[in-house]
């Protein structure tokens, strides 16, 4: 009987390492070559103007928590490469655009699954072996050796998010009025609404820019850059 329960542990563990090596195996060749997406909620279309009146006023800043991450020079670049000329005077410019990078973030897809299949691993291991505090010991073992194996390789996403203003100057003959309304609150018991128009030179447009890297056991420094170049060429291709 002894030898009976040895055998069916043995091909249980086997089993178990079997089943969770397998998820780990799909994740790492289905996941070995860097996947780049970005998305842009909104489509923006400018209209077509003279050479002469191409210019461009850039400001972009960075509140997430990766404060290195610089796409502005990047930009930059590309919108000279259209053929627009880059001022540091709104006064002058025909187009402004201004953009915030308002998150960095990393998610592991697998990572809800493996204490789940560990978990159950091991279960299968002690329920193996009989009654007792050898059962409970034996499974918490082979959860720990099957969740291991299972999350030796992640499948790891990280994401940028990017808010995208831009704006085009009207002409003499066109009147804009922008529209303004904020709720304010007032402590727990009420609130305050204020709204104002006004006469402006702009007409505006605003979007947002997902940008996704995904990749097996992918490191941020791995998916920096391009990350950076899909939404670089995201913005810059507006112009």
């Amino acid at each position: 009987m002894k030898s009976l329960k040895k055998r069916l542990f043995v091909i249980t563990v086997i089993s178990s390492f079997v089943l969770s090596g397998c998820s780990a195996i799909h994740t790492s060749v289905a996941k070995k070559d860097l996947d780049v997406q970005t998305k842009m909620s909104e489509s923006i279309f400018l209209d077509p103007v003279a050479p002469d009146k191409r210019v461009v006023f850039i400001a972009v800043r960075n509140t997430s928590d990766k404060p290195g991450l610089v796409i502005e020079p990047q930009i930059r670049q590309a919108i000279l490469a259209n053929g627009y000329r880059i001022t540091e005077n709104p006064e002058e410019a025909t187009y402004m655009l201004q953009a915030n990078i308002l998150k960095v973030g990393r998610a592991d897809k697998r990572s809800n699954r493996n204490g789940v299949n560990g978990a159950l691993t091991g279960a299968a291991i002690g329920s193996t072996l009989g009654g007792g505090d050898g059962k409970i010991v034996m499974a918490v073992a082979g959860g720990i050796l099957a969740t291991m194996i299972d999350a030796s390789v992640k499948d790891i996403y990280y994401t940028i998010v990017t808010d995208v203003r831009i704006s085009e100057r009207a002409k003499s003959t066109v009147v804009v009025t922008e529209s303004t309304r904020s709720t304010l609150t007032q402590g727990i018991s009420g609130s305050k609404v204020s709204t104002f128009a006004e006469n402006v030179e702009w007409k505006r447009y605003q979007t947002r820019i997902i940008s996704v890297a995904n990749q097996a056991d992918l490191s941020f420094e791995m998916a920096e850059q391009p990350l950076v170049r899909a939404l670089v060429q995201s913005i810059s291709n507006v112009f």
